[in-house]
């Protein structure tokens, strides 16, 4: 059982470990959000291959309904000195680049503690000169009746 078991942000979506892949905007669909809006109350990175080069990672979202532009929910951020078992996340912030620390150094949605709206889309991971291997898992709640996220 995992810390973050016992915190009360919503349903848990697992996401395997699997090697970061070179892709652009919009990114390599990670999450795919339908049925309406949600709350997302947590997005975390665990590294299990360390990168060991000069990898950037971001999250962007696509919409699916209506004619909205991609959304950024961090700015690309270098996981350069990333090791084995560190702690990625999202401050909820979408000026704020990817939290990239240590594990006991991580804040998780710290400016956004009430959960970020998401419309119904793919969330994909935005990487550069991809390298090594992490697996994520994400928190949210519905807004919507039958809104739901689901591993791409």
């Amino acid at each position: 059982m995992a810390w973050w078991d016992d915190l009360d942000l919503g349903i848990k979506v697992d996401r395997p470990a699997e090697a970061i892949a070179n892709v652009a905007t919009p990114g390599d669909p990670y999450f795919t959000i339908a049925g309406g809006v949600v709350l997302l109350t947590g997005l975390l990175g665990i590294i299990t291959v360390a990168p060991g080069g000069a990898t950037s990672l971001s999250f962007e979202l696509s919409p699916t309904v209506g004619a909205g532009a991609d959304v950024v929910l961090c700015t690309p951020t270098p996981i350069t000195l990333a090791t084995l078992g560190d702690v990625i996340t999202i401050s909820g912030d979408p000026t704020d680049a990817l939290i990239n620390v240590h594990l006991a150094a991580n804040l998780m949605m710290e400016d956004a503690p009430n959960g970020v709206a998401l419309a119904p889309g793919i969330l994909g991971l935005v990487a550069t000169a991809a390298l090594g291997t992490a697996r994520w898992v994400l928190w949210y709640k519905p807004a919507d009746t039958g809104a739901t996220v689901v591993v791409a």
